[in-house]
């Protein structure tokens, strides 16, 4: 039976303070500051600003999995062979395919950005107890259209993929591009037309919605359009791009962490102490820590991270790569199912 009256039902991944700066205005920010980094800075800059943001969000995985004898004991078994297999893997092809070992960690990348936004969508909904059973369905679907469809047309991903094409000797015209683009934006109005079609619904039928997911949704989709709609520079999409994905990121670990030491009082010292009263000056002096030693692993100085004034030179080398590129897979993997909101021990930190 429909019900006349909206319900409109905010509710929030940590507070309304909070959720504001970190997952409704940084999108905003983080354009902000990439556009006028981009004017302004050398390329060894924007690079390093990637990377100290990129590192720490996934030093925080592995914080959240190995710091915490509850979490690593849930799937053990991934979380000892899967690293092992990933850096075989990414060693093994930067060896004999370095170009299908950037594909694969390209292609995954953006699968992996998607699908962030996407739990957090879910999370917000779980908070609020909003939607229907469906709408999962609904946001997933939006989250890979309206993704996939930025890839596509924009003219910075466009020039990437166009230029991919002919290096493979498969040439593409100047019409079919454009045919390309029109099928692609076709399918995006229609869907978005479905999505609210969605909520329409559902304000029709009586169930909740959160304001704050769909703030979420337009804050970070914002960021992706506008950035790759209005700048030819890579650098400045992907300081844009790293500075919300790892910097809200990094937020949802910690209070997850924090909410499940409130709650369940940790089964760990160190998590107990970053939980703890001024606790998050010790986990963002851990994260620093970790981008430090990860870096003077991976490159043996401070090169990317000394934002063109140390030593910086664009030529990584073979097992910096394959190191980078391993953590990377191995940040993908793990995020791919330790994150399901329906699970009751996921939902004792959200």
């Amino acid at each position: 039976m429909a019900n006349n009256s909206i319900v409109l039902q905010p509710a929030y991944i940590v507070d309304r303070r909070q959720d504001y700066i970190w997952f409704v205005s940084l999108p905003f920010a983080a354009v902000c500051f990439a556009l006028v980094s981009g004017h302004y800075l050398p390329g060894a800059a924007l690079a390093a600003i990637a990377l100290w943001v990129t590192i720490p969000h996934h030093f925080v995985t592995w914080l959240r999995v190995y710091g915490s004898p509850a979490e690593f004991a849930r799937f053990k078994e991934r979380f000892i062979l899967g690293p092992i297999v990933l850096v075989a893997f990414a060693y093994g092809l930067i060896q004999w395919a370095p170009l299908s070992l950037v594909l694969i960690v390209t292609l995954w990348d953006h699968q992996h950005s998607l699908m962030q936004q996407y739990g957090f969508a879910r999370v917000y909904d779980f908070k609020a107890k909003a939607g229907t059973p469906a709408t999962a369905k609904f946001d997933l679907a939006f989250n890979w259209i309206f993704f996939g469809n930025m890839l596509v047309v924009s003219p910075l991903f466009s020039t990437v993929w166009v230029r991919m094409l002919h290096e493979w000797h498969l040439p593409i015209s100047a019409e079919a591009v454009t045919t390309v683009h029109l099928v692609s934006w076709t399918i995006a109005i229609a869907y978005g037309l479905i999505y609210v079609g969605h909520i329409v619904y559902c304000a029709w039928r009586g169930y909740a919605l959160n304001p704050l997911k769909y703030a979420f949704l337009l804050s970070s989709y914002f960021l992706w359009y506008f950035t790759s709609f209005t700048t030819a520079y890579l650098l400045v999409f992907a300081v844009a791009h790293r500075i919300m994905h790892g910097i809200q990121y990094i937020v949802m670990v910690y209070f997850y962490n924090r909410h499940k030491v409130e709650r369940t009082g940790g089964d760990s010292a160190l998590l107990r102490c970053v939980a703890s009263k001024g606790g998050v000056k010790f986990f963002l002096l851990l994260c620093a820590a970790y981008a430090v030693v990860f870096h003077a692993l991976s490159e043996g100085l401070v090169r990317d991270f000394g934002f063109g004034i140390v030593g910086f030179n664009t030529n990584f080398d073979l097992f910096s790569y394959s190191l980078l590129s391993s953590f990377a897979l191995i940040h993908y993997y793990y995020d791919a199912f330790i994150w399901k909101v329906r699970k009751k021990d996921v939902q004792e930190g959200l």
